[in-house]
């Protein structure tokens, strides 16, 4: 029996090229992506995604000259992904890129269509590949089929970052305007509620299952049967059986998401495990039983912000009317661009990869080289490329060779995983820590506020009975809070519980409508935790970094979305 790994070692095991090595690294800062990845990666996550994430940001910056800087750096740290920014400091170069990137913007504010339309086009080229790959390919046609995917994966995360460089300044370009005119974000962003996104669209497609689940007399049976036995049981009744289609349907066109953490392919998706959609359902079934129409909530929305931009429009003179509706449209296009590209890239990308690397598995456990299928998330992905290139040469000696190669590799990787999981010692911020937190981007898509910088640990932040975030939606709401850190506990929320939770992303979308409020650990306020809580009228106070260490399962509490606070009303344990 080998010895126990440590942490160290279980990094350099996963990537030794990316292993985080703060004596070289403590020169810029860094800081634990719990926003994008809660939790400690896989090695097939940290050598695809995670890989393709940093060199995105990288030849994103490149292609668009991002002026402050060429984009941040990923590394592995105790098991947890650490993001490092390194800042650009000659002043001649930031000029010269500031040139180029200025220009670059005015072009993709007068033609965003057009411009993010032919990259959003060839993502939807690359996953229709990644979706043919398939159980019937030869040993030859599934080694060519991993190696093209994972060249898909990556250049869609240059196009992520390309494109999000240019939204996020964008916006902030909208957000100046408004608060030079007195307006907080609060309330501009009412403006931009009611857009289709494909986030708006999965909820829709889900009310409209839920309307026809009644319709085919099958919904109590949704209510009464456990959510993974519940399909079984619709297949006897024909009800059920003309409701399945229309759910396969669903889940072919908005099921391929990961079910967590969207930036590692180990979770399974909707397809594979359809029980959250069918607790969600549950939820729907009940509010559409109430008289709740998604279709006249999301047009009341939009005249809500027709009004509100139209009051405020009257406030201008008339060249800064002008410039608003100019600005207003482009807010628009940018806040309908943070759900989608995350349905298509974070979300369908990762979704994609994770099913050809499955159909690897499965080839792997035939010929004895793996035991299950989702044993191959603990590859990196050149270890996996290898066995899969020899395979494609030579089956035979190939079995032979990598018989004594896989199985121990994938039993001490998945011990060092859960190591990590049960250890959590990754500091929250390490290396060059600046003293306030200033890039915008760090702020509105992070949520790093000075405290976190100064404590260095989320375990080492005070937990507190009342504290602070952004204030990410307007409104006052006072309920039970549900702790939900993972998409296994999706199944607790009740309807009018408060989640409180480290993040959420597409997969927790469904979640919102049974939902009183959202509190978050990370994030702020272009994060989807803060924009889906505005669709849904409901108050989100994110990037406390506390509310899962204050809060208690069960405790009542007060969100106040106007202000950013939250407040513990009375604790479980004293009920």
């Amino acid at each position: 029996m080998y010895d126990k790994l440590n942490l160290d070692t279980h990094d350099r095991s996963i990537s030794s090229l990316r292993t985080l090595r703060i004596t070289d690294d403590s020169d810029i800062f860094w800081f634990r992506d719990d926003l994008h990845q809660p939790f400690p990666i896989s090695p097939l996550g940290m050598t695809t995604i995670q890989k393709h994430h940093a060199w995105g940001y990288h030849v994103g910056a490149e292609i668009t000259k991002l002026p402050p800087s060429k984009g941040g750096h990923v590394k592995i740290h105790k098991g947890r992904v650490m993001l490092g920014f390194e800042a650009l400091t000659d002043p001649d170069e930031i000029g010269r890129r500031a040139a180029e990137f200025g220009r670059l913007l005015e072009h993709c504010g007068a033609h965003w269509d057009e411009w993010y339309n032919g990259y959003i086009d060839e993502v939807k080229e690359g996953l229709t590949f990644m979706a043919s790959v398939n159980d019937g390919m030869s040993d030859t046609d599934l080694y060519n089929a991993i190696k093209r995917s994972e060249a898909i994966n990556r250049r869609n995360w240059e196009i992520h970052f390309t494109t999000m460089y240019m939204a996020d300044v964008l916006y902030f370009g909208f957000e100046g305007f408004c608060k030079e005119h007195g307006l907080e974000e609060k309330d501009f962003t009412t403006m931009l509620k009611g857009l289709e996104t494909m986030a708006t669209r999965t909820d829709t497609a889900l009310w409209e299952l839920a309307k026809l689940a009644d319709g085919q007399g099958i919904a109590d049976k949704i209510l009464g049967f456990d959510p993974k036995a519940v399909l079984y049981e619709l297949e006897k009744d024909p009800g059920g059986v003309v409701w399945i289609r229309s759910f396969n349907k669903f889940l072919d066109m908005y099921g391929h998401r990961i079910t967590a953490a969207h930036l590692d392919v180990i979770f399974p998706t909707w397809i594979e495990d359809p029980s959250p959609v069918m607790e969600t359902l549950k939820t729907y079934i009940l509010k559409t039983r109430q008289g709740w129409d998604i279709k006249a909530d999301r047009e009341s929305m939009i005249r809500e912000g027709q009004a509100a931009a139209s009051a405020f429009k009257t406030t201008l003179n008339e060249a800064d009317a002008g410039t608003f509706a100019t600005q207003l449209e482009i807010g628009k296009k940018i806040y309908q661009f943070q759900e989608d590209h995350g349905f298509y890239i974070d979300g369908s990308s990762t979704a994609r990869l994770h099913d050809v690397a499955t159909v690897c598995g499965r080839r792997l456990v035939k010929y004895g080289l793996l035991e299950k299928s989702d044993d191959v998330f603990f590859f990196n992905y050149y270890e996996l490329a290898e066995v899969m290139e020899s395979l494609s040469m030579y089956r035979n000696p190939a079995i032979y060779h990598y018989h004594r190669l896989t199985l121990p590799l994938i039993k001490e990787r998945k011990e060092g995983w859960e190591q990590a999981k049960a250890a959590q010692e990754a500091p929250l911020t390490m290396g060059s820590i600046p003293e306030k937190a200033e890039d915008p981007i760090l702020i509105k898509v992070f949520g790093m506020v000075d405290e976190v910088l100064k404590a260095g640990k989320v375990e080492e932040m005070a937990v507190m009975d009342v504290f602070e975030g952004y204030p990410g939606a307007p409104g006052v709401a006072e309920g039970i809070a549900r702790v939900v850190k993972t998409f296994e506990g999706f199944s607790t929320l009740n309807q009018g519980d408060i989640l409180v939770c480290p993040y959420t992303a597409t997969a927790w979308t469904p979640l919102f409508p049974k939902i009183k409020a959202v509190v978050t650990d990370t994030g702020g306020m272009l994060t989807h935790a803060a924009i889906t809580a505005r669709e849904y009228r409901i108050p989100a106070v994110v990037g406390t970094w506390r509310a899962t260490r204050s809060i208690a399962d069960g405790d009542l509490i007060r969100v106040n979305g106007n202000t950013g606070t939250v407040e513990i009303l009375k604790k479980a344990s004293a009920k």
